[in-house]
Formats: C-alpha cells, sequence, structure tokens
C-alpha cells in the first residue's frame, strides 16, 4: 500500500459511547481502504462471531451486499489485545480502543502490517430502534413508474454500495444481538378465496374498458370508463402487493419506504375519496328531484336558449358588424335548424335526467366522490355534443375559406404553391386566370368577416367546455392522487424519506476520538495529550465526520399534482393549441389526465 493512505472508517454511533467490555468490531471491508464498522461482539472468540456472521448471511441472502467479517477490536483501556491469527489474515483490521468517554486508533493494519496514513471516521446513526431510517445517496424516487436511479460507472467504490452496508449495519447488530427479525411469510387468511374472486371480476371488467367504440377505447372516450379501470387495476395491485410484501402488513423497512408509503397513500385517498362520495351522494339521493330540475333549467338555459339568442343576435349586425346578408342568414338558418333538431333528439332524455342523479348519488358509496366527478363529465360531454358538431361545421367552413384564400392570394401576387419542393415558386398566369383569381379573392374576402364572426363564437363555446372538462379533469386528479399519507409521513418523520447524505465537521462526535501516541507492548497506553515529546509519537491523523441523512423537500411529495400539471399544460396550454384556433384547425376533445400509479402499467 501507498505510505500515505487514505482510509475511509464508517463508525456507528453507539460505539462512540463508553462501552463495557473488549470485542470484536464487525463489518464489511470494501476495497483496499474502505470500512464499514456494524458492531461489537463481545466475550465470545473468533470462531462464534464467525459462526454469528455465517447465519447473518443465510438469513440476508439475496441482498447485493458484501460477506461481513471481522474487521478490528476494541478494546478497553489497559486491556490485552485480540487473538494474532485473524488480525494477521485480515487484508484490512483496525486496532482501537477506548479511553475514558474518548475513542483512539492504534493502527490500521494490513495482514498484520501497520499501514501508516490518515484516518477519516464517519460517524452514522444506525437507528436500531427505527428501521425506517436509512441513508440514500440520492433523493428517494416516491413515483413508482419511474426507472431507478443509476449512479454512473466509476473507478472508485460508489457511494449508494458503501450506503448499502450502513443500512445493513442495525441488521447485524439486531442479529447478533439476540433479536433478529424474521422473514415474515405471505399469510392465508380464510378470505383468500374472496380476493380470487375479485381478481376474477376484475379481469372481466378490465376486458370490458378495452373495448373499442368507433377506433377508441373506452377509456379514451368516457371518464366513467377510465376511472372504473383505474380503480380496479389499483385495487387488484394493491390486493397483490398485500399478499406478497411483508411491508404492507408489519410497516416500513428501509428501502421498502416508497413502496410502503404508496400502498397506504392509495388506500388513504381511496377511504378519503369514498367518505366524500357517501356525503355527496347522499346529498344527491335525498334531493335528487330538485337536483334534476335545476340541472336541466341550467342545460336548456346555456345549451339551448342561450345558444339561439347568440345565433339571433348575429342577424342583425352585432356591435355595428355589417355582415354579408346573405351568408349571415344561410349561416344563421343552418343553426338554428341545428338546435331545433337537438332538442327533439335530446328531448326523450330529459325525463331519464332524475335516474341520471340517482346514479351519480349512488356511485359515490361505490367509487366515491371522483366517480361522480367522472359520470358529471360523460354528462357534461353528451349534453354539449351538438356544441361539437356546430363548432365542427364553424371549423371546416372557416378552415376552406382560409386555405382558398391564401392560394388566391398567392395567384393574384403571381405565384403558386410547389408540392413537389413545398414551396412558394414564380408562375405566368393568363389573363383570364388572373381576372377570375381575382374576383374570386375580393368576394371570398367581403365574406371572410361573417364566416370568422360564426367561428369566433362557436370556439369559444368549445373552449369553455373543454376547460370546464379540463377542471373536471384536475379535480378527479386531486381526489384520485391525495398525497394526504405523504405530507403525514415527511411531517412526522423527516429521514423517513432521505433526500441525500451531508457531512459535518464540527460536530460533537469530533470531541469523542483521539489521536493516539507511542506505545509499548506491556506498557499502559497513553494519550497525546501526555507531556510526551512530539518526535517521541507514533500518531495518526484522525479527521472526524458526522454523517446526516437529508429529508426530501415538502414539495416532493407532490410530485403526482406536478405530473398532472405537465399534462394539463403541455395540452390545453401549449402553442398548438393556439395554432390551431388561428388557422382553423380542430381542437381535439379533452385527454384523460389519470394514470395508475402502478408500476410497469400504461398510463
Amino acid at each position: 500500500m501507498d505510505g500515505h493512505c487514505i482510509f475511509r472508517v464508517f463508525w456507528p454511533k453507539r460505539l462512540c459511547e463508553p462501552i463495557k467490555e473488549s470485542g470484536y468490531l464487525v463489518g464489511w471491508s470494501l476495497g483496499a481502504n474502505v470500512v464499514v464498522v456494524a458492531s461489537k461482539v463481545g466475550f465470545a472468540n473468533t470462531e462464534q462471531v464467525n459462526g454469528y456472521l455465517r447465519e447473518f448471511q443465510q438469513m440476508q441472502g439475496g441482498m447485493g451486499l458484501a460477506d461481513a467479517v471481522i474487521v478490528g477490536y476494541l478494546s478497553r483501556e489497559g486491556e490485552g489485545l485480540c487473538e494474532m491469527e485473524p488480525r494477521d489474515r485480515s487484508p484490512l483490521w483496525i486496532d482501537a480502543f477506548t479511553a475514558r468517554t474518548q475513542v483512539a486508533f492504534r493502527d490500521i493494519l494490513a495482514f498484520g502490517m501497520a499501514v501508516p496514513g490518515r484516518v477519516i471516521v464517519t460517524v452514522y446513526d444506525e437507528s436500531i430502534d427505527e428501521p425506517w431510517h436509512y441513508y440514500l445517496a440520492s433523493p428517494i424516487n416516491l413515483d413508482l413508474t419511474q426507472p431507478p436511479h443509476t449512479s454512473p460507472q466509476t473507478n472508485r467504490i460508489p457511494l449508494q454500495y458503501i450506503l448499502d452496508h450502513v443500512n445493513a449495519a442495525k441488521a447485524v447488530y439486531t442479529h447478533i444481538h439476540g433479536n433478529p427479525q424474521p422473514h415474515v411469510q405471505p399469510i392465508e387468511s380464510p378470505s383468500h378465496w374472496l380476493s380470487n374472486v375479485f381478481v376474477a371480476c376484475s379481469s372481466w371488467v378490465l376486458r370490458a374498458s378495452n373495448v373499442s367504440v368507433m377506433g377508441m377505447r373506452v377509456t379514451k372516450v368516457s371518464a366513467v370508463g377510465q376511472q372504473l379501470d383505474l380503480v380496479v387495476r389499483r385495487g387488484v395491485y394493491a390486493l397483490e402487493q398485500w399478499k406478497a410484501k411483508s411491508y404492507a402488513r408489519r410497516g416500513p423497512r428501509g428501502p421498502h419506504n416508497a413502496e410502503y408509503a404508496s400502498f397506504w397513500n392509495s388506500a388513504c385517498a381511496a377511504l378519503l375519496d369514498v367518505v366524500l362520495g357517501c356525503i355527496v351522494g347522499a346529498v344527491l339521493v335525498a334531493h335528487s328531484h330538485s337536483v334534476s330540475t335545476w340541472v336541466l333549467n341550467a342545460l336548456k338555459q346555456h345549451t339551448v336558449t342561450s345558444l339561439q339568442q347568440t345565433i339571433v343576435w348575429l342577424r342583425r349586425w352585432p356591435a355595428g358588424l355589417k355582415l354579408n346578408n346573405g351568408m349571415n342568414g344561410f349561416l344563421a338558418e343552418l343553426f338554428l335548424w341545428l338546435v331545433h333538431f337537438w332538442t327533439l333528439v335530446f328531448q326523450p332524455f330529459t325525463s331519464c335526467m332524475r335516474t341520471v342523479v340517482m346514479v351519480a348519488g349512488y356511485s359515490g358509496f361505490v367509487g366515491g366522490c371522483s366517480m361522480q366527478l367522472a359520470v358529471l363529465s360523460d354528462t357534461l360531454a353528451l349534453t354539449t355534443l351538438h356544441t361539437y358538431w356546430f363548432y365542427m361545421v364553424a371549423t371546416r367552413i372557416f378552415h376552406w375559406q382560409l386555405v382558398t384564400l391564401y392560394s388566391l392570394f398567392n395567384l393574384f401576387r403571381g405565384r403558386k404553391h410547389n408540392v413537389l419542393r413545398n414551396r412558394i415558386d414564380s408562375c405566368d398566369y393568363d389573363l383570364d386566370q388572373l381576372l377570375i383569381g381575382t374576383i374570386l379573392f375580393t368576394l371570398l374576402t367581403y365574406l371572410f368577416p361573417t364566416v370568422l364572426v360564426y367561428y369566433l363564437t362557436f370556439v369559444g363555446r368549445r373552449l369553455a367546455v373543454i376547460m370546464a372538462q379540463g377542471m373536471l379533469e384536475i379535480m378527479l386528479g386531486l381526489l384520485n392522487h391525495n398525497p394526504a399519507l405523504y405530507v403525514a409521513l415527511r411531517v412526522r418523520d423527516p429521514r423517513m424519506f432521505p433526500g441525500g447524505v451531508c457531512y459535518d465537521t464540527n460536530s460533537a462526535f469530533e470531541r469523542r476520538f483521539i489521536e493516539a501516541a507511542w506505545h509499548l507492548p506491556g506498557s499502559p497506553v497513553r494519550l497525546s495529550r501526555d507531556p510526551i515529546p512530539l518526535s517521541a509519537r507514533n500518531r495518526m491523523n484522525v479527521t472526524v465526520l458526522h454523517m446526516r441523512s437529508l429529508p426530501i423537500p415538502v414539495s416532493a411529495v407532490f410530485f403526482q399534482y406536478y405530473q398532472i400539471w405537465v399534462q394539463f399544460s403541455a395540452t390545453y396550454l401549449s402553442q398548438g393549441i393556439l395554432r390551431s384556433l388561428v388557422v382553423g384547425d380542430v381542437v381535439r376533445p379533452v385527454q384523460r389526465l389519470q394514470h395508475t400509479m402502478i408500476p410497469g402499467a400504461e398510463r
């Protein structure tokens, strides 16, 4: 080894206290200069200690950790040293002792030979009584649908690999000191057959939700279908997690904190959703008649009466605009006839409105308030279907006239569009072509304000419906992805969601470690503050750091709301929407913003 080696020793906080007896230090030797000390075993020889460690390896197999070994010896002041054989066979050995209330390092040995160098002691809190506390090099990812973070490959030992052994130190301590945590097998309950029935029914519902209607799946068209699909998928996933994972029944266990929090947060969100649904459902069922009457009056006022009044107002030169009488009369008669046709078609369904209110009320007792919002969203889409027809007619007319005006304007300038090269080229037109093009361009220019007024009218109504559905989607997201438990756990115990580590240099643990002076076999140990000449000392340079776990910020627990806002802004607040409105392209129906938050599932 190099004569100027830097050794990194991760030292548990428990061993900074005065010890009652000497003992072997057990842990992991990672590489040539990194040692993770897990615990101390007193009143045992090396054969017994190795037996404990072999039992631990068998119980904790498959964790991806190095084999736990004896990494050193911690003795009390004035007591003898350890056995020579394990020290001489160890590639890295810590020889330490305690003096009063302090800890000192005699030597760092490699195969029995002292290696000079510098020791960086990192004190960590093993949190024996709080197994959900652990260290992470990077912030914990609460979104289980995202792939795990991978650090770039380097020649150095990754920090997270070291922290994985630090996190396992509490398991070593628990096993050695006679309180091992047995592996909990899934518990078979008498309701096991009920879960199988639920899974079978859920598979049938999922197949029904994947049925295509006019080339589109039900979950893409209907908010109720999407919500039912989401609830069933979450229920099946939660049932599988409960049956397969022990953390769902015992509580959080270190790296499973994200899965534990996700499981119970989904349960709390579903419970809160059902409670709100029961309250709203009871009100709807008790006042179904008055609610249905109010809904019918509101629909008639905003989707029929106001639309007819607007069209009639447009026929009378609105706001002083002098529109083309022929085009204005044609469009007004067309849309008034469509409104009348819609009232005739929709009239039979008005008698079913009370049934719809009752269904919405009772759905809250089963699917929660989110299901009631889904019913409201689908009802809004169906009752405003005629405004979508009007918008499509006005948009097509506006777009065709805009494209025709653009082509005639190029003809008026003596240019044409080259389809093969996708560019505007010069062109020599005949006199009769220029004359006819000029006449048509002038005619369409005078008709354009009339078409534009009707286009803006129905675009405004269509945007109002889209924004209303968008608000309902946001409210669905607030209920489906309610982070109430995330916030409660973050406030109650910030260390449950680690966001990285930090190191304190000026901490109280710095006074716990001292630099050992020279010593002779059989002679009492002297400390560095003893009046011994500096040249007579064989001291080790020791730097003490205190490693603390940083919690994630409170804003990080609202990651699901952030994803919903990103989807909403990308769908409704994008430049594509503005471009579609300007050039007359069709603004597509509302995009569903909900997702299951299940690993590997389609969003």
